[in-house]
């Protein structure tokens, strides 16, 4: 592995730590300011807003897109591979690739993204195969052609290591919203009867019971974490590791990860703006995703140093 490459994960590496501690910050600023901070930005209907937050889980769901198209390429072109081990190898790629595609159209079409500015293309399947076809599986086709032209031999460990940290923030993300029940800011704001401010530390209880009673979307009750911000955030590994089958970025990975930064804090502004979560929601979002950050660019770092040996 060469000095500069082993520098530039470094500075990722102390990067992230800095973004950790400022996260860390709002968090604790959050706990005690949630209720004045969503009053004061609370602007429901903002389509500038819902357009831009709509957009934040584009890059978590097209990264899978894209390195499934190149896992893909690697399988088919493999000389240590059998033909039978190819084949199963490729349906894998193939199956993973519709599967995502399909969970990335439904994420596009849903109720906190632009299905909240067109409320019937929520859950419904043909929009959601149009956005599939349209913006999620033409990736696997633009992985395989580019990955053709890497001669990168730790591509598919690079590839497998960015999995498992996409993998683990979904999991982390799912297991701690049904732990807390918080419910959103704009649907206290409503004033249903026994729906009000709880702060994120005291879990809320009847959430089922509340949803039935006034029928109300048992989504409404998942405020924290913001998953919007664990998903979001994750573009500051996910940008960088597009440079892996388009080379000219490889001088821009730093560049690459403020970018990511920077989207995941607008993305984080929007939810507050919309009543979709508090400040200590998606700080706390942010503090998932940049620890899933922090472990991506060691994991990295490790797979990098293996050029060497390899």
């Amino acid at each position: 592995m060469s000095r500069s490459i082993k520098k530039d994960y470094l500075h990722q590496i102390l990067f992230n730590v800095a973004i950790l501690m400022f996260f860390g910050i709002l968090f604790f600023v959050g706990t005690f300011t949630d209720e004045f901070i969503s009053q004061t930005l609370f602007s429901p209907g903002n389509t500038v807003a819902s357009v831009i937050t709509s957009l934040g889980l584009i890059p978590y769901f097209a990264a899978p897109m894209l390195f499934c198209g190149a896992l893909y390429e690697r399988a088919v072109h493999s000389s240590q591979q059998s033909k039978a081990v190819k084949v199963i190898l490729c349906v894998l790629c193939v199956l993973t690739a519709l599967f995502v595609g399909f969970i990335g159209g439904g994420s596009l079409a849903d109720k906190n993204c632009f299905g909240m500015l067109f409320p019937s293309i929520n859950r419904n399947i043909p929009v959601i195969l149009i956005l599939s076809i349209v913006f999620e599986y033409p990736l696997f086709f633009v992985g395989y052609h580019f990955a053709k032209k890497t001669e990168d031999k730790l591509l598919v460990q690079r590839i497998i290591g960015l999995f498992v940290i996409l993998v683990l923030a979904f999991a982390v993300m799912q297991g701690l919203k049904y732990t807390f029940n918080r419910p959103r800011y704009r649907t206290v704001m409503l004033g249903y009867d026994g729906i009000g401010f709880v702060p994120w530390y005291t879990r809320f209880e009847g959430a089922a019971e509340f949803s039935e009673l006034y029928g109300i979307n048992g989504d409404e009750f998942l405020s924290f974490p913001s998953g919007h911000s664990i998903l979001s955030i994750s573009a500051m590994y996910i940008l960088p590791s597009f440079s892996w089958i388009f080379p000219k970025l490889k001088k821009h990975q730093f560049m690459l990860v403020m970018t990511g930064f920077l989207f995941g804090i607008i993305i984080m502004l929007t939810r507050v703006m919309l009543g979709a979560h508090y400040l200590s929601d998606v700080s706390m979002g942010a503090i998932i995703g940049t620890v899933l950050s922090l472990l991506y660019t060691i994991i990295q770092l490790c797979v990098s140093s293996r050029k060497k040996k390899a």
